[in-house]
């Protein structure tokens, strides 16, 4: 899913530049840049190197402006991650509104109009350069807007900060490339620019049906998410409720599984002794790094630890990886996996997967909820959101 999203980023980029409202006037800022007339640049009569130098640092203020959107999203990160398919869906909704709206299927007085910044200035350099490219960006523009804005929601939907600033990187390069292209070969492409603005209208529409299409793929899987959380929830309620019960009935104590015992040791070489922690309500959570599903819930389980923790609680956090299992790298790798993605929570190394065998453990992420007396009181295979793991936590205290 991440390739076709970097495919449909980078395809959105190109159309951002062949939309109708930077095509036509191409021409007006490459004469700006090249402190020239359209005509001079029509026969070659201009500096190059002074148009691409300049172009280089306009297309530098676009690439600034894309960023500081994408940043004031991600700075909203947890927000996003808690409601992520929420997100997906309302976004998916209003991807496929823009994509009607950009092929003038729906008219929006408001979306079309446009809020440019006037530059004005005797000659360009690369500093009015960039500020024009800065400027213009941020200007609203009935055909980048929409566009925009579809990556911008894709990009704050992904999973983590890399994924997301990886999109706008590559929706930036196709969008400042072609820039850069003609401004090296301007003479020479001009009849095919001319050529291409005949068919603006078709543009318009592949560009409308991309942002259709991926707005209901992001509609799909923000449904399917809510689907899938909403089951998960009812499963775990249920096995809650007959594990209570199974609690509460003196005949049935002998069926409860004693969780095996083990001593290993964390990231911090601290060591985790199960029996040490009898007493005490242990979220024991089995996750690989190359698990998508796992990455997904892990900054959960971060803010449970810290949330716990701090409050001095009778609950364990604690994480099970295992180097050398199957696709996974060593220990050197899954640490530096931890320090980079900023999680703190205390993860034991399995070294070659004996616990996740004796366990009988055959999906990740799989978490155990082991209570007081050491036995086990609920086994979820697959991921959970923030609510259901502080649910069945709690129910097991």
């Amino acid at each position: 899913m991440e390739k076709l999203n970097l495919v449909v980023v980078f395809i959105e980029g190109l159309l951002s530049f062949l939309a109708p409202c930077i095509l036509p006037i191409l021409p007006i800022y490459l004469s700006m840049l090249s402190n020239s007339s359209i005509e001079n640049l029509k026969s070659g009569n201009f500096t190059k190197s002074s148009l691409f130098r300049n172009t280089l640092f306009f297309t530098l203020g676009i690439s600034a402006t894309f960023f500081i959107l994408g940043s004031s999203l991600n700075v909203l990160s947890s927000f996003f991650n808690t409601n992520k398919n929420l997100i997906m869906i309302i976004g998916g909704i209003i991807i496929v509104f823009m994509g009607l709206f950009y092929m003038d299927i729906i008219k929006s007085n408001i979306l079309n109009k446009e809020k440019r910044f006037k530059i004005k200035s005797k000659s360009m350099n690369t500093v009015t350069s960039f500020i024009l490219g800065f400027t213009f960006s941020f200007g609203w523009t009935p055909c980048i807007g929409p566009i925009l804005a579809s990556v911008l929601i894709m990009s704050s939907s992904t999973d983590n900060a890399s994924t997301s600033y990886l999109l706008i990187v590559v929706y930036t390069i196709g969008f400042i490339l072609p820039f850069i292209l003609v401004s090296l070969f301007y003479n020479r492409l001009v009849k095919s620019i001319d050529k291409i603005k005949n068919y603006m209208d078709k543009i318009k529409k592949i560009g409308g049906i991309v942002l259709i299409v991926s707005g209901l793929v992001m509609l799909a899987n923000g449904v399917g998410g809510k689907l899938e959380i909403s089951k998960i929830q009812n499963d775990n309620k249920n096995k809650a409720e007959n594990n209570q019960s199974i609690t509460n009935n003196e005949e049935q104590v002998d069926e409860k599984i004693k969780a095996l015992d083990f001593t290993l040791y964390d990231q911090y070489e601290k060591e985790h002794k199960l029996s040490d922690y009898k007493g005490k309500t242990i979220f024991l959570n089995f996750w690989a790094t190359w698990c998508p599903p796992c990455r997904e819930e892990m900054p959960y389980i971060d803010e449970l630890y810290k949330e716990y923790n701090k409050n001095n609680d009778d609950v364990v956090i604690l994480g099970v990886a295992s180097p050398n299992l199957g696709r996974e790298g060593d220990q050197e790798h899954i640490e530096k996996f931890l320090e980079d993605e900023g999680y703190t929570f205390p993860v034991v190394f399995d070294d070659g997967g004996s616990l996740v065998y004796q366990y009988g453990i055959s999906a990740f992420p799989s978490t155990l909820i082991i209570d007081k007396e050491g036995y086990i009181n609920q086994y979820v295979p697959g991921a959970m959101n923030k609510e259901t793991m502080k649910y069945i936590i709690e129910i097991a205290k």
